[in-house]
């Protein structure tokens, strides 16, 4: 299995917002200082500490932050009811001053709210959208319904509220990605703490950038929300799923012709997923190298993408090309405008 020590992705921004037969882009405002973030608790419960603390983070990095007082409220593991929560999320999208939309956390809950909420009105009113988890359930409807690009992203808990601060490598790609700037070019290097890409299938390809959270992608299968992989580009990740259960997420994919004509797939973090006894169990590189090591498209393995600190956004609905040749990722078009 070939290794790249050091890999680059080049982010070239175009300012093309029309994909390749398909519909045209809803791509936010890039964020400027001074521009208002809204919070938001659209999963699990959120304690008051975690708010305050997203709240003072983000207005120390110059934003204007602004919190429904309901926030903090508990519906047993839920961040009140599931009215509450879709409410707060609509409410983000008509108010005219707010420019993102910052989940403080995942966990669970957002799969409960998608039929409550009204995607013409959030695709005429394009916002900076971040998170990851279990917010993958959002953007994957916010890409099926609206159009609008979103951003796979730490959350703000595990983000620029984290105790410790934000991991620099995931900000090194956070920020830039949803600021506004003039700086056509982003170089991404691979974390030392998490090692080289592994190439499981080589190739070139580009396509339409989609995916997250493996849990929920098959969670949501069956449903007007469920993954689109045809000539996509996609990224998976999950944490604490037993092997056995990220073979079964896959099976269920395969079995649902998920996995036949993607452009390419970038296998993440699988962070706390392998096997207890590894002489009983098949290893997650086994189960991959079974679903994908005869994939006529490029398989790239052990991209810096899940739960971990070293968690780099990535714009979901914006094209890009997958070379692993040159051991680059190329983003084809700006996401914000």
């Amino acid at each position: 299995m070939k290794q790249v020590v050091i890999v680059s992705c080049l982010f070239v921004f175009s300012l093309s917002a029309v994909l390749l037969g398909e519909e045209p882009l809803q791509r936010p405002k890039g964020l400027e200082p001074g521009d208002t973030i809204m919070l938001i608790a659209p999963s699990r419960w959120v304690s008051d500490e975690k708010v305050e603390l997203a709240k003072r983070r983000l207005k120390e990095a110059g934003y204007r932050v602004v919190v429904q007082e309901n926030i903090t409220d508990l519906d047993k593991y839920l961040a009140g009811d599931d009215q509450r929560r879709a409410a707060e999320l609509m409410a983000a999208f008509q108010n005219p001053e707010v420019d993102a939309v910052f989940p403080v956390s995942g966990g669970y809950g957002a799969t409960r709210i998608l039929d409550r909420l009204d995607f013409e009105l959030i695709r005429k009113n394009p916002k900076v959208v971040i998170g990851y988890s279990d917010i993958t359930a959002l953007h994957l409807a916010l890409q099926a319904h609206a159009g609008l690009v979103s951003f796979h992203s730490p959350n703000a808990e595990s983000g620029p509220s984290r105790p410790e601060g934000m991991n620099p490598f995931a900000a090194s790609y956070f920020w830039p990605l949803i600021q506004r700037g003039d700086d056509p070019l982003k170089v991404y290097r691979a974390s030392p703490e998490l090692g080289p890409l592994k190439i499981l299938r080589e190739g070139k390809a580009e396509g339409v950038l989609t995916g997250g959270n493996l849990t929920l992608i098959s969670t949501l299968m069956g449903t007007p929300y469920e993954l689109e992989t045809d000539q996509r580009v996609v990224v998976i990740e999950d944490v604490t799923e037993a092997p056995y259960r990220i073979d079964r997420y896959l099976s269920q994919l395969k079995l649902a012709g998920k996995l036949e004509r993607p452009a390419a797939v970038l296998l993440g973090q699988f962070t706390d997923c392998d096997p207890e006894d590894p002489t009983a169990e098949k290893s997650l590189e086994e189960i991959f190298t079974e679903y994908f090591g005869d994939a006529p498209y490029p398989v790239v393995m052990n991209f810096p993408v899940g739960h971990v600190p070293q968690n780099a956004a990535m714009p979901l609905g914006c094209r890009v090309e997958v070379d692993t040749a040159a051991g680059t990722v190329r983003l084809l078009e700006r996401p914000t405008r």
